[in-house]
């Protein structure tokens, strides 16, 4: 690849968001030898936006025999790669992944029963006490489930991007951008910046880059917390709990163990809140999210449903169909689009990531991504 001088310098790739797949696009890119600039409007690694909170979850059972199994097996495949690649072993820790269920018929579990442990109601209470539950429920076990940490994750793949020879820049607002047949020109601040392409990564705020297709993305206002057991701490350890969730009827809670590094076992409800302008929002945590935490508490933690070490906002992205968008721009030919992903991404995003560099170099993937192509969102 070229691309034409400028005074703040010119590029083969710019990536726009340095994020979790942001970060991870940098890193592939740079790692291919690739002159690779990224710009992120606040620090590395921030809370602003989805990738945040000290802990993720991952699980392969789900998702066999659906569009999404060669993207959680190649996303596994390279979570392993960058433990190893940087010596960081507690980006991806296996506990075991636990899914709780009412309904026997959830999509996503009766067709893959040799991916997962079923187990009963008698077997869950033996297994894993210091969850409350009742007929019908059920839990579906994922013995490699893991947890992921998204601050780590994203520092390292930083790191790694630059060792590679990237150039990445915090708290700077890309103010304004264009494409021609020459390339794509970007400006920063006073400086501008030239490249053969650009990748956006911007999470929440990739509505307002697809209003212009017609496409609308939602951004909305999420919650979690941190509590610490009232009793019996040990069961809350990742030695005894796993990353789990709960469908309930007012959504799917969702948890983790405890960290060594964070105080107290972690809780949210993942539903789709309340849609906001992501940026210009009530970020601060308040009493109707420690309740939506604390009614899910009552109800399957009473023994945990201890005291609130700490309460966070973040925000989950959409498409009208929930799926995310991974693809070349329709009518921009230099621009590569890598989100929204949909409020469920973090555990796809070093696949998500390797995808979007390979549609930025090549045009194309060997990733079999054709149903997170934007064509079925355009009118």
């Amino acid at each position: 690849m070229s691309s034409s001088s400028s005074s703040g310098g010119s590029y083969d790739v710019i990536v726009a968001g340095v994020g979790a797949v942001g970060s991870a696009t940098c890193y592939h890119l740079a790692k291919r030898g690739l002159r690779v600039l990224g710009l992120e409007r606040f620090a590395i690694p921030h809370a602003q936006g989805g990738s945040h909170g000290f802990s993720r979850q991952t699980k392969i059972a789900p998702y066999i025999g659906s569009p999404y199994e060669p993207i959680i097996l190649r996303a596994y495949e390279l979570w392993r790669e960058l433990v190893a690649e940087s010596g960081q072993k507690e980006i991806m820790v296996t506990t075991g992944f636990l899914d709780l269920h009412p309904d026997r018929t959830f999509p996503g579990y009766h067709q893959n029963a040799g991916h997962f442990e079923d187990l009963g109601l008698a077997q869950l209470r033996q297994r894993f006490p210091q969850f409350q539950l009742s007929e019908p429920y059920w839990g579906a076990y994922d013995p490699v489930g893991a947890l992921l940490r998204p601050e780590m994750a994203i520092t390292t793949y930083v790191r790694l991007a630059m060792q590679h020879g990237a150039q990445l820049s915090g708290n700077t607002e890309l103010l304004e951008w264009k494409t021609d047949q020459g390339g794509v020109t970007v400006n920063k601040d006073r400086d501008t910046y030239t490249a053969d392409r650009i990748v956006f990564c911007a999470g929440p705020w990739t509505g307002k880059l697809l209003k212009a297709l017609g496409i609308a993305c939602t951004a909305t206002r999420m919650s979690f917390g941190w509590v610490w057991p009232l009793r019996n701490m040990e069961a809350y350890l990742p030695e005894s709990m796993p990353c789990w969730c709960i469908t309930d009827e007012d959504g799917i809670y969702y948890g983790f163990p405890m960290m060594t590094d964070v105080p107290g076992y972690k809780i949210g409800l993942h539903w789709y809140g309340q849609p906001v302008d992501p940026d210009a929002f009530d970020r601060k945590p308040n009493a109707r999210d420690e309740e939506l935490i604390r009614k899910g508490l009552r109800k399957y933690f009473p023994d945990g449903n201890g005291p609130l070490l700490g309460l966070r906002t973040c925000m989950y992205d959409h498409t009208v169909d929930d799926v995310p968008i991974i693809d070349n721009h329709p009518e921009l030919k230099r621009v590569t689009l890598c989100g929204p992903l949909c409020g469920a991404g973090f555990k796809f995003v070093p696949a998500y990531a390797e995808a979007a560099a390979d549609l930025a170099t090549q045009g194309k993937s060997d990733l079999k991504i054709d149903f997170l192509r934007i064509d079925r969102l355009l009118k």
